[in-house]
């Protein structure tokens, strides 16, 4: 199993519903459209604040706007995603969408290592 966390910053400027409501409505949609069938699973989260208990929550600087999961069943998965992503029509649309909602170069793509304790 691959996930994937990508960290997105919403652009300058656009409030926090406009920049949920573009990626709900516009880029959530395409991304399951044309790569659903590579995932097991897609999760966006949009950050509302850090916990009262947590020290640091006065310093709370709203680093990212939305923190995208998404798991893929192998490396095979993984690589027809990119492919798909660069075929050029895909990628025109796939960067133009993202220079309407994200603050592209504040973007972070993470590959990373799950590891669950069974805590439910």
């Amino acid at each position: 199993m691959i996930k994937i966390v990508i960290l997105i910053k919403k652009k300058p400027g656009m409030s926090r519903e406009d920049f949920i409501k573009h990626y709900e409505t516009s880029h959530a949609p395409w991304g399951k459209k044309n790569l659903g069938h590579l995932w097991t699973k897609y999760v966006r989260n949009y950050p509302k604040g850090l916990m009262e208990y947590q020290p640091e929550a006065n310093s709370y600087d709203d680093s990212y706007d939305a923190i995208t999961e998404i798991w893929l069943k192998d490396e095979a998965a993984m690589a027809e995603m990119e492919r798909i992503i660069n075929i050029p029509e895909n990628n025109k649309w796939v960067l133009a969408d993202e220079e309407k909602f994200q603050d592209r170069l504040k973007t972070r793509l993470l590959i990373v290592e799950e590891v669950d304790n069974g805590t439910r």
